[in-house]
């Protein structure tokens, strides 16, 4: 059984082999039908193709042409476009660069309207006011056309070159001023450099034309009649002499805006009287008081107050007293003064010599207090007054601005002399307060030297009571006996 397993499967591997042989060319033969009908296929559809494509090649051709022939049709239109796009884009460019060089001079224009009123003297402003009026309103109002304010402000430069021109050399014209009283003026007005004189058609009234505050007319300050009556002539003719002023009109405007002491003191108004008296009252007294302190400094002798110690401590009352009545020291005399007026004890015939020499060092300190006191109050009230005086010609004459102002200055000026004489006299007033508390603390030092001295022994108070007792009854006695003699000289 096993000899002939190998043959069976060699058998079997032979059948298999003969019919796998069979099956590959059966497959091989369908494979080569389909790939000849295939190639059949594709040959057919490559003519299909073929036949198709010769009208698609030839209408493409004359597609492409038709677009060639558009292309060259259309090219100088598109060049055209690219150009007129160039163009928009430099317009553009120039359009937004003329809108800013129209902003700039707008600005400019603008900012030489607002300061044209600065740059002119006060009296030509007759002159342009109205072109400057018109300037302004077209700059200030936003629904003004653009090409309308800037015609406008050209015509305001215009008319300043036009300006320029005339002011070469002085220029003349008619207009408007006021005098210091605050009188309206007609007459003519010279710009000669940086001046304006201003003289009325008669020459009653000339001087120096000047802007005042609160006014847009000028003031007429007058100067000296010999220059006043050359300005009359030059105004009026366009000829004449005029003081060269080398500092460009700075030393006439400072000559005609200076002012004295007593310019000064007469536009204070009537309070300036009580004022002046008050500091004659403070000032002298302050000068009488400091050389009289000065004088008694000068006059102290301690030796002499040291002599008059001594004295009382050896219990000679008569050499102590004789050398303070003699003496210029005040202190010695206040001494002296409480040893001969002793009635009850030491200390208060001390007191009492102390306080009449210190009401001696402080008389006139009342008239000091009092006045500087005063003169502020005097000065708030000049200043009430000056007020009322400006309310009032406020309300009664608006075409009067002098006299306001004037009412204003009176105000300020009776205020600050107020203020002036307060200040200067506290100054020697303290200086004074200072003396007078030195010299009652010298006193005070002598007296307490005095009663202790005193105090060592008792029977010294009592001998200088007795002695006061003495005293006064030998003036009464005095007295008595000049009233007998005079009861008996008509027998």
């Amino acid at each position: 059984m096993n000899a002939m397993r190998p043959l069976i499967l060699l058998s079997l591997l032979t059948v298999s082999a003969g019919a796998q042989n069979l099956g590959f060319s059966k497959a091989k033969e369908s494979a080569a039908a389909d790939f000849d009908r295939s190639k059949e296929d594709l040959s057919k559809v490559q003519a299909t193709i073929s036949k198709e494509k010769e009208p698609l090649n030839r209408e493409l051709a004359s597609l492409e042409e038709k677009l060639r022939q558009l292309q060259d049709q259309y090219a100088p239109l598109t060049r055209e476009v690219d150009a007129a796009e160039l163009n928009f884009s430099n317009l553009k460019a120039q359009v937004k660069l003329a809108t800013e060089e129209n902003s700039y001079l707008t600005n400019i224009l603008d900012e030489y309207t607002k300061g044209f009123e600065s740059k002119v003297h006060v009296s030509e402003m007759q002159l342009y006011k109205a072109e400057l009026d018109k300037a302004k309103m077209a700059s200030e109002n936003d629904k003004t056309p653009l090409k309308e304010r800037f015609m406008t402000q050209v015509g305001l430069l215009r008319a300043s070159i036009t300006r320029l021109g005339e002011i070469i050399g002085g220029t003349i014209f008619a207009g408007k001023a006021v005098d210091s009283q605050g009188f309206v003026l007609d007459g003519k007005f010279a710009l000669v450099g940086p001046m304006a004189i201003f003289s009325t058609i008669d020459g009653k009234s000339a001087g120096i034309a000047m802007p005042q505050v609160g006014s847009a007319m000028p003031i007429v300050r007058s100067i000296t009649p010999e220059i006043n009556q050359a300005i009359s002539v030059l105004a009026n003719t366009g000829k004449g002499l005029l003081p060269l002023d080398g500092s460009l009109g700075a030393a006439i405007k400072d000559f005609v805006q200076k002012h004295s002491l007593l310019d000064t003191y007469k536009h204070g108004g009537p309070i300036m009287h009580p004022l002046l008296l008050v500091s004659i009252l403070v000032f002298g007294t302050a000068i009488e008081r400091i050389f009289f302190i000065l004088r008694e400094k000068k006059r102290r002798k301690p030796r002499d107050v040291l002599v008059l110690l001594d004295s009382v401590e050896a219990g000679n009352f008569d050499s102590a007293i004789s050398v303070g009545k003699k003496s210029n020291d005040y202190v010695a005399r206040a001494l002296s003064h409480a040893l001969e007026h002793v009635e009850t004890n030491i200390t208060d015939a001390l007191s009492l010599a102390a306080s009449l020499e210190i009401k001696r060092f402080k008389r006139g300190f009342f008239v000091l207090d009092t006045g500087m006191t005063i003169a502020p109050l005097l000065g708030l009230l000049g200043t009430v007054t000056g007020m009322m005086a400006s309310f009032a010609a406020i309300g009664g004459d608006m075409g009067a601005p002098t006299a306001i102002t004037g009412g204003i200055a009176e105000a300020l000026i009776a205020t600050a002399f107020g203020l002036v004489i307060a200040m200067t006299g506290l100054v020697p007033f303290n200086y004074l307060n200072n003396m007078v508390e030195d010299a009652e603390h010298e006193l005070e030092v002598a007296a307490s030297k005095l009663e202790l001295i005193i105090e060592k022994n008792k029977k010294h108070e009592e001998e200088l009571r007795h002695r006061h007792r003495q005293m006064i009854a030998s003036e009464d006695s005095k007295t008595s006996g000049a009233f007998v003699s005079q009861a008996t000289v008509p027998a």
